[in-house]
């Protein structure tokens, strides 16, 4: 497979989030300088993630050896534990069964804080939601990979200090002292992927309007998640057939 996707898609996929463009519209501003900020609906629509969303999902569909069903429009909905089911931002198939799954969120301010706690509660209730699923047999043999990204927008709201609530029966962890939403959102995240809970995330930062991002994290780096989606895509590739096809139904 080829070197890692340059710096400009993943810039242009930033820049796709406040605009509200897709990719390919947002390469082309990068070149010509024109930014076109007119399209409102995608953003309001819930459709401003969908430039990340394509730019992932072509390194998915990257590997010259193995065809993968990489789905994003839609309803692309996976059986749950706590709920009869799941619509995620990306599904990924081989044989037609599942190999992945991915989801893609997103928060700007000005309400931090509550933005926040809804933000993670989600990430969190969607992994206990899809690891029960997979303990419990609904994914057959395969565990899915399960995969997620963030883009938080930098302002002073986001990278100041947050205090922690000190009127609690038990002290809070120390690691929170201090410690901003973007460091939450880091603390967050790498201890989900420590547990467990996903297999690989990446954490975005960038100011409003702007395509140049900083990644709080090299744990939870685009260059990881790369790397992550590779090695899923390496091990489903060197699985024989019809091991993949016990494995899988």
């Amino acid at each position: 497979m080829s070197d890692l996707t340059p710096v400009e898609i993943w810039r242009a996929a930033v820049l796709g989030y406040w605009t509200g463009l897709d990719l390919q519209a947002a390469k082309q501003g990068q070149v010509t300088g024109v930014r076109d900020t007119g399209n409102r609906a995608a953003v309001t629509g819930g459709k401003q993630m969908d430039a990340m969303q394509e730019a992932v999902a072509k390194l998915w569909r990257a590997h010259p050896d193995i065809t993968l069903e990489v789905r994003t429009e839609g309803h692309n909905n996976l059986p749950a534990y706590f709920r009869p089911a799941k619509n995620w931002d990306l599904l990924v198939l081989y044989r037609s069964s599942l190999i992945a799954a991915m989801e893609f969120k997103s928060q700007r301010g000005p309400s931090f804080g509550n933005n926040f706690n809804n933000r993670t509660e989600e990430a969190l209730g969607l992994a206990a939601d899809s690891q029960t699923a997979v303990e419990r047999g609904l994914f057959g043999k395969l565990k899915p990979w399960f995969g997620f990204i963030m883009l938080v927008e930098r302002a002073p709201g986001s990278l100041s200090a947050v205090k922690v609530p000190g009127n609690m029966p038990f002290k809070a962890d120390p690691i929170f002292e201090g410690a901003s939403y973007v460091d939450r959102y880091k603390i967050f995240f790498e201890r989900m992927v420590k547990e467990g809970n996903y297999d690989a995330v990446a954490l975005l930062t960038a100011e409003a309007g702007n395509e140049d991002f900083v990644e709080p994290s090299v744990s939870l780096s685009l260059a990881n998640l790369e790397a992550a989606i590779r090695a899923r895509i390496e091990y489903i590739k060197t699985l024989p057939d019809d091991v993949f096809d016990e494995l899988t139904h």
